[in-house]
């Protein structure tokens, strides 16, 4: 806990980087990723040197979470970008071997794509990670190379997800929006194609990952207009350090038009390792006087942050904090 705050990172991933799990385009792409998270990062919050041609071991990703950061639990999402890698980014796999290293501090968040698995393929394979690894949420990355897409709103191609999420008793499921890693095309990953599809499946929360960026705006009209549509603000504090009025900007539409009770706290790790600095700076953060009085930003209070940090995502994930705090630290004590 952070100041007595629960925390519930919703945003880890275990990638695989290693040349065995690279195909042929995707060498560039890694490099891409590795040159944004160095463009994030400065001398305190470094991106990972190790972030190339490497695996982190779980050891060392239960170390970082949980001993040298007051992460309380953390959900392990894939990436299942099979193009520019054989297995994913962050392949299944790795996730699962997460979970099963700490099962009371780790979800395991699957996922699937329906062009290279077929859309059956891809809801058998959703059948088994969960009912094999126990997956409680599904991420999905529908912008690939040349050209290569799918929306969420297609009847034929995502629809049949939905429905067997719903089948199988998943009522989340996440979306990789903005945020290009290579040769994408960037009109594939604007948000908007959530709006049908949330009318479509109430009983489904859309949600929605680093605000959409550079569509921001757009993903926080759709779910500002969409009850069951949230944002995660992964990779959002990650520009704080070196863009912090921006990230107060970004932040302040957020809670002004969404409100604090649907979005959700990510970190981003292990591209960028240092989980505590993160918590840190959220903790004290402050939306400044005049961003308020210019735009009427609302201030940034205890319990906005309380509810970021973790208890919207546990809530949404039926989680009784007070019970996970008794399981995994003996005590549901928090100071107020």
């Amino acid at each position: 806990m952070r100041d007595g705050m629960f925390v519930f990172d919703n945003v880890v991933h275990m990638y695989d980087n290693k040349a065995s799990n690279i195909g042929p385009r995707g060498e560039q792409v890694a490099r891409n990723l590795h040159g944004f998270g160095v463009a994030l990062s400065n001398e305190q919050y470094p991106a990972n040197d190790h972030f190339l041609g490497e695996e982190l071991s779980v050891e060392e990703a239960g170390r970082i979470l949980f001993e040298e950061s007051e992460t309380d639990m953390a959900m392990a999402q894939t990436v299942p970008l099979f193009g520019w890698w054989k297995d994913g980014f962050s392949p299944a796999r790795r996730q699962y071997a997460l979970k099963e290293a700490f099962p009371d501090r780790v979800l395991f968040c699957g996922g699937v794509d329906p062009l290279f698995q077929g859309v059956e393929g891809a809801c058998n394979e959703m059948t088994r990670q969960a009912e094999e690894w126990g997956s409680v949420s599904f991420k999905f990355y529908q912008a690939h190379d040349n050209s290569l897409s799918w929306r969420i709103d297609d009847r034929q191609i995502a629809y049949p997800m939905w429905e067997r999420a719903l089948e199988l008793g998943i009522t989340n499921v996440q979306f990789h929006k903005g945020v290009p890693f290579g040769t994408e095309r960037m009109e594939h990953m604007h948000p908007t194609d959530i709006q049908q599809a949330a009318i479509d499946f109430p009983e489904l929360t859309f949600v929605i990952h680093h605000l959409g960026d550079p569509y921001i705006d757009e993903s926080i009209s759709v779910a500002a207009r969409n009850p069951n549509v949230w944002l995660a603000l992964s990779a959002w504090i990650n520009i704080y350090p070196i863009m912090p009025r921006e990230a107060l900007k970004r932040l302040g539409k957020a809670l002004m038009n969404v409100g604090p009770d649907r979005l959700v706290w990510g970190s981003e790790a292990f591209v960028w390792p240092n989980v505590q600095g993160y918590i840190d700076l959220f903790a004290t953060m402050e939306m400044p006087e005049n961003l308020q009085e210019d735009y009427g930003y609302p201030q940034i209070t205890r319990d906005t942050k309380r509810k970021i940090f973790g208890e919207n995502y546990a809530r949404l994930m039926g989680i009784d904090v007070g019970q996970k705090l008794k399981t995994i630290h003996g005590s549901d004590e928090r100071t107020p």
